[in-house]
This record gives structure tokens, C-alpha cells and sequence, in this order.
């Protein structure tokens, strides 16, 4: 068998004594805040991704692309409804009428602040 003698060939002439050996361990560096996003499987993850999401698609923050597939996937389906309750004039579409304004309104605020042309500068 072979001895163990590695470190007498690195330290052949000093001695070492277990006083001196320490190890030094840099405190932990906190990180600047990172907004964290919540996981969308969960309920309140959920409606807050949702928030999120609609926020900035009303404030005009999205790129055009964005805004032009919304109104093609959210609000076509809309208009069609809402111009079916109009059509119908019966009270019992009042209900469909109510939730299929929420996306169109959403999608036209949208449209209406990127279309703004007065955009706000930062200094």
C-alpha cells in the first residue's frame, strides 16, 4: 500500500500547525430586487399573471402584433355577441352583453394608447 504523503510534497518545508489553517467563507451578496413572478397554476398566481397581462395591454405597452392577434382572437368572438344581444333586444342576453364588453374594452384602451401620439418621457 502507498503512503499517504501528498501534502509533504507541496509543504516539504514548513510545518503546519492546525491553528493556522482556517478557512474563509465571503458573506452571501444580496441580489437588487427582482420582481418575482408568481406560478400560474395556482389561483392567485393566475389572476395576477391576468392582471398583469391586461395592464399592460392597456396601457399600449405591447407590440402591434399583439394587439392585432388580440383583436382577431378575443374580440371577433366578442362582436359577435355582443352584435347577436343588440340584434336580439331580449334581456336575457343582457348578462353575455356585460361579459363580452370586458375584452373589447381592454382591447380598446389598447388601441387607443398606442395610438396616442403624447407618450410620457422619462427624464
Amino acid at each position: 500500500m502507498s503512503e499517504n504523503d501528498e501534502p509533504k510534497q507541496f509543504f516539504r518545508h514548513e510545518k503546519l500547525d492546525e491553528d493556522r489553517l482556517f478557512v474563509e467563507v465571503p458573506a452571501e451578496q444580496k441580489l437588487p430586487y427582482q420582481e418575482r413572478i408568481p406560478s400560474g397554476y395556482d389561483p392567485m398566481g393566475e389572476i395576477y399573471l391576468r392582471g398583469r397581462a391586461y395592464r399592460s395591454l392597456s396601457g399600449g405597452t405591447i407590440p402591434w402584433w399583439v394587439l392585432i392577434t388580440g383583436w382577431l382572437v378575443f374580440g371577433s368572438p366578442a362582436l359577435l355577441v355582443l352584435i347577436t344581444a343588440i340584434a336580439s333586444a331580449s334581456f336575457t342576453m343582457l348578462p353575455a352583453l356585460a361579459i363580452t364588453a370586458i375584452p373589447l374594452l381592454i382591447l380598446w384602451r389598447g388601441t387607443l394608447a398606442k395610438l396616442s401620439s403624447t407618450k410620457p418621457r422619462r427624464r
